[in-house]
């Protein structure tokens, strides 16, 4: 579940007005984000950073397993289609090894999703 607080002001109020939004629990979560596309992926990391959480990025599924052998995240944000192992090849390989943080993943597709990666979605129970 993601929490998205936007800030509501007038056409007057200026950059300088601005604050940075912190999640209502006050604890920044540590996030993995998983997508092959460096625009998309950064574009990520910029906007959970500047809420306060701790971001991390894998640039390919298999980036991904390697920084989980030794790390534990909050939540795993992962593009569904990547090449080599895309996301849903990594979330059972997550699945397998650390079933724990299997519940943690969140896809990401800029794709519309057709009726494959649905019932990908819906077998899986993630959002």
């Amino acid at each position: 579940m993601f929490t998205i607080v936007l800030p509501v002001s007038s056409v007057e109020a200026t950059a300088a007005d601005a604050k940075p939004v912190r999640e209502a629990s006050g604890s920044p979560l540590r996030i993995l984000i998983v997508d092959d596309e460096v625009e998309i992926r950064e574009t990520l990391a910029e906007i959970l950073s500047g809420a306060q959480h701790n971001v991390i990025t894998a640039g390919s599924g298999r980036e991904a397993l390697e920084r989980m052998a030794s790390e534990r995240y909050d939540v795993i944000v992962s593009d569904i289609r990547m090449p080599d192992l895309d996301g849903r090849a990594l979330y059972r390989e997550i699945e397998r090894r650390w079933p724990e943080q299997a519940r943690r993943v969140v896809f990401v597709t800029g794709d519309t999703l057709a009726s494959g990666f649905r019932d990908s979605v819906t077998e899986y129970g993630r959002p």
